[in-house]
């Protein structure tokens, strides 16, 4: 489980990983769950949950086709931004400080959960990925544990069960499908091929 802490200092935001095992939860801590969607040919997590909630009617093949239509027509997050280091006049001995500057897009909900999608260097390759993550407060209501995480720190091999709300789906959808091309290529292939809807569709620009 990777807790981070949202520290806020007026229009300043630092997210920051804490130790769950030695430190007390707080209200200011969220779940954090880099999402993914398909396991080699098999769904999982989000394509799962996406299917699921289709399935069970909880979610319209006209709510899934709108959004694949609307966002769709749009350059994606990744092709649209770039990260930028900005110099300073500071100095820490001879060296200057530059800031670096991540873009990133984020989806607030009511309930205080938020996606995140985050820009960043790819690790063996030139250029920029996209990466989605979701954050799930710590007091959260829609979680699963054998007692409340707040107040205390996490015990070993403790397991958190969370359960998604439509809008949380849906708006993974949309994360996904802004991300990059190669995420919007893989939800078409889960809609069309998984799910078998959507298939009249034009999924280019």
């Amino acid at each position: 489980m990777r807790v981070k802490r949202v520290i806020k200092k007026g229009e300043k935001e630092e997210i920051v990983p804490i130790a769950v095992k030695q430190t007390e939860i707080t209200p200011e801590d969220y779940i954090e769950w880099q999402i993914s969607y398909l396991d080699q040919d098999d769904l999982v997590e989000f394509g799962y949950l996406l299917k699921a909630f289709y399935e069970s009617g909880k979610i319209l093949k006209e709510e899934i086709c709108a959004i694949v239509n609307q966002l769709c027509k749009i350059t994606t997050f990744e092709e649209t931004f770039r990260i930028e280091k900005m110099k300073t006049e500071l100095f820490l001995s001879d060296f200057r400080v530059i800031y670096e500057k991540t873009p990133l897009l984020r989806l607030e909900f009511k309930d205080r959960t938020f996606i995140d999608v985050v820009l960043r260097h790819k690790q063996r390759a030139v250029g920029y990925q996209a990466m989605v993550f979701i954050y799930i407060p710590a007091d959260s209501n829609d979680l699963q544990v054998s007692e409340p995480l707040v107040g205390r720190s996490a015990k070993k091999n403790e397991i958190v069960s969370w359960k998604p709300k439509k809008e949380h789906i849906l708006g993974l959808l949309k994360a996904f499908l802004i991300a990059s091309r190669t995420h919007r290529e893989d939800m078409r292939k889960i809609i069309e091929n998984k799910i078998g809807i959507c298939r009249d569709l034009n999924w280019k620009e």
